[in-house]
């Protein structure tokens, strides 16, 4: 039997186990795994319901509201993975476009054998399967450099250097920004954003309550056009509107997980009147240029950037590893978030 990555809430733990693959319905195909790739910060949240600090999302309201009655106990397991790439093995009858023998990518859980809609998957082509797995960052990424506006020439900030934080750095280098600057503590990721087209980088941790100000000197005391804040973390946010030109934008893409403690807004946010930017690409927003941006298009644009060498998957997914080796990687990746930053799970050929 085929064997999928599972994830068991409050334990930290993470198995291997067998299932029995669901009957082929007509619009679906059946696959095999060739890699595929949690997106582990985000979905640990959900996991251990983090996330929305025990509330609910109500759409027709769209706001988040306290649960009616006890929270639900969590289940025993939950499917782990975020992106894959998969080869076709069986097509349902209704199923145009894809035969046996196809490699296609889409949404996935981790596991062996897939039973996908077909009309949720897209043809691999000349995607390299490293690449194809990063377009969910890249997404993410490219609407939010496009939330900024970012122009040919404009000096931009990035704070925050996961997988996401990188894509920005590349996509915004592809915009025409220059200088690209980034920030994060860890040395491993600065180093990454330098070799994908970042013009100085800077430790959070040694600049301490100066970053902004190192990041004003790298842009001759102006600041930044635009910032861009992908930690998550308050103290980061506020580092992001004090580097700014006056009358900049902060783009906010990091989903915070802190109370606003430290985020002062009075000082720099009035004298120097930002303009801030929630950007999410997700949860049933349209594009800021809906209806000639949408969903579908910026994921087409996201491949055709990596298929095209402007965006890059190399330094971002690391590390690769085989499927028994998944469970210990996320287990010690929860432990401490520096070791990895996006992990890919690579499946033996068939």
């Amino acid at each position: 039997m085929p064997r999928e990555l599972l994830y068991r809430p409050g334990t930290g733990r993470f198995t291997l186990e067998a299932y029995e693959p669901r009957p082929l319905a007509p619009g679906e195909v059946r696959a095999r795994t060739v890699l595929a790739a949690p997106k582990h910060g985000t979905e640990l949240r959900l996991w251990e319901g983090t996330g929305f600090r025990g509330r609910r999302f109500d759409a027709r309201l769209r706001l988040f509201t306290e649960p009616d009655g006890p929270a639900p106990d969590p289940p025993a397991s939950m499917a782990v993975g975020n992106m894959g790439v998969a080869v076709v093995t069986d097509v349902g009858p209704a199923v145009r476009g894809f035969a046996p023998g196809d490699a296609v990518y889409g949404y996935m859980p981790i596991r062996e054998a897939q039973t996908l809609e077909a009309a949720r998957l897209r043809a691999l082509g000349a995607l390299a399967p490293e690449d194809a797995v990063c377009i969910d960052p890249a997404h993410v990424a490219f609407v939010a450099v496009r939330d900024g506006q970012v122009r040919l020439g404009d000096a931009v900030a990035v704070f925050g250097l996961g997988a996401i934080g990188l894509m920005v750095v590349q996509a915004a280098a592809a915009s025409g920004a220059h200088p690209v600057l980034a920030a994060d503590p860890l040395a491993s990721r600065r180093a990454r954003a330098a070799a994908l087209g970042a013009a100085a980088t800077f430790d959070p941790a040694r600049e301490g309550d100066g970053l902004a100000a190192a990041v004003k000197r790298a842009t001759g005391l102006d600041g930044v056009d635009v910032a861009f804040e992908v930690s998550g973390a308050d103290a980061s946010f506020r580092q992001a509107i004090r580097s700014i030109r006056q009358c900049g934008t902060v783009v906010a893409v990091a989903w915070g997980h802190g109370d606003g403690r430290g985020l002062y807004l009075g000082e720099e946010f009035h004298v120097n009147r930002p303009t801030i930017v929630a950007s999410q690409a997700v949860w049933g927003n349209p594009d800021r240029d809906h209806p000639r941006w949408t969903e579908a298009r910026a994921r087409e644009a996201c491949a055709d950037l990596f298929a095209r060498g402007r965006l890059t998957s190399a330094g971002v997914l690391d590390p690769v590893v085989a499927l028994e080796e998944a469970p210990a990687v996320l287990e010690a990746a929860m432990r401490d978030p520096g070791r990895v930053l996006k992990v890919g799970v690579r499946f033996p050929a068939g």
